[in-house]
């Protein structure tokens, strides 16, 4: 085998074992816990772990080894940060459409007449960031507080309008049923909005991918032609400074394309 490819089998190897499996019964822990497991599955609480195929593929194989290994674990931490990133922007997602499928529960359950307690209840089966103020409805606290607080995560950010909404309910004997309907529909519109911005925004984020592919394909071409890329990239030391360049550039890349295409309303 190619000491390159050996090389970066190994650490293809060592990246996938190493990733712990996500447990289900994660938000059971207690803040402390859930903070102590978190820096264990960290990936730089664990990236001693390619140490050891690094060594040996090295003191094996030479400095080719040593290159592709580290050529490969760039690659995989860019495609890992990536596939985060996305992640995350799709629990977002979720969590909104979840408020907005809650507060449209509150709504309909204060205009039929239930307590806003009640109605809280049904809330928090929609979405788990209700959970906090119903707790705090049910221990007579501070509701407005309570929403404050569960609106400081990513996605969450309406309920801080809906925290409003019932300090001047509770202050001026307001139409909290009225507010919440209004503060729905608000979102409603503002999410189409969000939507359509997300899908006129794929188109390039599309294109990113495909520039950020597109040095592959340069390197199967140049086998295709009867050269020798990885070879010279990886045992030469300006191969090592087009390496290094070229995936430097291309993570900066992604990560400008990534911030621009992100909407920010």
């Amino acid at each position: 085998m190619n000491p390159a490819a050996l090389a970066a089998l190994l650490t293809f190897l060592t990246c996938t074992f190493a990733r712990p499996p996500r447990s289900a019964g994660v938000h059971r822990l207690t803040p402390a816990a859930r903070t102590r497991r978190a820096h264990l599955r960290s990936p730089n609480s664990r990236i001693w772990l390619l140490a050891p195929p690094t060594a040996l593929a090295t003191a094996l194989l030479g400095p080719q080894a040593l290159v592709t290994a580290l050529a490969a674990v760039a690659v995989v931490a860019l495609i890992a940060h990536q596939r985060a990133r996305h992640q995350n922007q799709k629990s977002i997602a979720t969590r909104r459409a979840n408020i907005i499928e809650a507060l449209d529960v509150l709504s309909a359950d204060l205009t039929a007449g239930r307590p806003p307690i009640a109605a809280l209840e049904g809330a928090a089966s929609i979405s788990p960031d209700f959970e906090l103020p119903y707790a705090a409805a049910k221990l007579g606290a501070d509701v407005p507080a309570a929403l404050t607080r569960a609106a400081v995560k990513p996605g969450a950010t309406s309920l801080r309008a809906l925290a409003a909404a019932w300090r001047v309910t509770e202050e001026s004997g307001a139409a909290f049923a009225t507010l919440t309907e209004r503060l729905a529909d608000y979102l409603r519109a503002d999410e189409a909005i969000h939507r359509q911005t997300e899908s006129s925004l794929a188109g390039a984020r599309s294109t990113a991918r495909i520039l950020a592919v597109l040095p592959a394909f340069g390197i199967a071409l140049g086998y295709l032609l009867g050269a020798d890329p990885l070879t010279f990239l990886t045992t030469t030391p300006p191969g090592w400074v087009c390496l290094a360049a070229g995936l430097a550039l291309t993570a900066t890349g992604l990560h400008w394309t990534t911030q621009i295409a992100t909407p920010q309303i």
